[in-house]
């Protein structure tokens, strides 16, 4: 499955970065478009500005044959455009023509012959003129920047036959990149470029939504394969969980259950003399794993009370000194290890649920039986504040990987499915929920000298 979520990331990626490349590019086009025009309108507006000024004084230009059919058939009349004053119209008329025909002849002409003459205007400044202003050709060019947003310097470079001029030193080496001018005004044989610097921020600025939709659309991709990914190995852990707490209660219970049989079959087949004795010994190996079985079935039934939120606490005035005296010497009779009590009083009181109390020490000093060196320390203190209890064993150190673990529901630390040791692991989730109930804290502290289960509940 992780294969198959990391080829997925991976195509996704792969996917969403091309169209970006693509984005990226598309826009850097239309910045480079935008530069281009910006460019030749200056410099279409530079001959507007001088076409209005009226710097070409004079201009003769033949009237086309169309024109000349429309007003005489003999004539062959010029046209002087003298820009600084108002255009003349010939008063061409033909005395064969009736003055409606004259007057629409007239109307059509007039604006084919305006067109032409800001045409003409423009064409002779371009001839006329020795060279363009570069300096003023810049403000019109500043103008076309500011309008379409064009915010980072340029440089100008003009050539005309052998003659160079520049502005704003487009050798420096900010400047990258150049266009030429397409316009149809400039004179033959010149040249006129633009430089500017790079445009990579501009370019990811114009399409910074994009990105962003991009990047958003791919985190919600990725984030979302690995919560399935987490999912299903938390699933995964939680079968592995599920069956080693079946492969380990079946070995619990299988062992009461096997011992009774065998008692009873005893006491049937081998006791056919009613012997008080051998009976006596039978039915007291039943009543101990009978017990055992029950304490098992007990600990499964608190586990599904906690998780329902059904179990009551019910809590008293408990001398907690004699309580675990108490638990102490029922442990001591299946095992060898040595165990001692340390308090710093006598008597210590404390409101708690007894028999739940009992059941959390008693899990914690047979967890360090089963698991931990031969020397078992229970400290017991008593201040103001809070009681603290702990329950330390020499033994080998807790992996960090397991501390964070160990108080889940069914866990174990594992030992490869053997069954050396007898649980199920819900001894110290149980224990945690219990003194959690009574307002307090159950934590794990191992190192190389110690293991450590601390218990701290704060007095009332």
């Amino acid at each position: 499955m992780a294969p198959l979520i990391a080829l997925t990331v991976t195509i996704t990626v792969g996917i969403q970065v091309y169209w970006n490349i693509q984005n990226y590019q598309n826009n850097k086009k239309q910045i480079i478009n935008i530069i281009q025009l910006a460019l030749d309108n200056s410099i279409d507006n530079y001959y507007n500005d001088k076409a209005k000024a009226g710097i070409v004084q004079s201009f003769t230009l033949s009237v086309p044959k169309t024109l000349k059919k429309k007003f005489s058939d003999d004539s062959d009349e010029i046209i002087i455009l003298e820009p600084s004053t108002k255009s003349r119209i010939p008063q061409l008329y033909n005395n064969h023509l009736d003055s409606k025909d004259l007057n629409k002849n007239r109307n059509d002409s007039l604006l084919e012959i305006k067109n032409m003459k800001l045409f003409a205007e423009k064409a002779i400044i371009s001839i006329r003129q020795d060279s363009i202003d570069i300096n003023k050709l810049a403000t019109y060019l500043s103008t076309e920047f500011t309008n379409k947003k064009l915010d980072f310097e340029y440089a100008l470079y003009k050539r005309e036959g052998k003659k160079i001029i520049k502005y704003n030193n487009p050798d420096n080496k900010k400047f990258l990149f150049s266009v030429n001018s397409k316009s149809a005004y400039l004179p033959r044989h010149s040249e006129l470029k633009l430089f500017y610097p790079d445009i990579f921020f501009k370019t990811l600025k114009e399409g910074i939504a994009g990105i962003l939709l991009s990047f958003v659309f791919s985190l919600s991709i990725i984030f979302c394969l690995f919560y399935l990914l987490s999912v299903i190995r938390q699933q995964k852990q939680l079968a592995i969980i599920k069956n080693d707490f079946i492969s380990n209660i079946s070995h619990e219970l299988k062992t009461p259950i096997a011992v009774v049989s065998s008692a009873l079959e005893g006491i049937e087949k081998f006791n056919t003399d009613n012997e008080p004795e051998k009976t006596k010994k039978y039915l007291s190996i039943s009543k101990q794993h009978l017990s055992k079985l029950h304490q098992i079935v007990e600990k499964i039934l608190e586990t599904s009370a906690l998780e329902s939120d059904k179990l009551q606490l019910q809590v008293s005035n408990t001398e907690i000194v004699q309580l675990i005296n108490h638990t102490i010497e029922k442990l001591k009779i299946n095992t060898e290890k040595k165990i001692q009590l340390r308090t710093s009083k006598r008597e210590i009181d404390a409101y708690v649920d007894s028999f739940h109390f009992e059941n959390v020490v008693s899990n914690l000093v047979d967890n360090a039986i089963k698991y931990g060196g031969d020397e078992i320390t229970i400290t017991v203190n008593n201040d103001n504040m809070n009681l603290v209890i702990e329950i330390s064993d020499n033994g080998k150190a807790i992996e960090k990987i397991h501390q964070q673990k160990i108080f889940d529901k069914f866990y174990r630390i594992p030992q490869n499915n053997l069954h050396t040791e007898k649980g199920f692991g819900i001894g110290l989730y149980y224990a945690k929920n219990i003194i959690a109930k009574h307002g307090g804290t159950l934590e794990l502290i191992s190192d190389e000298q110690l293991t450590t289960f601390k218990i701290l509940i704060p007095n009332e």
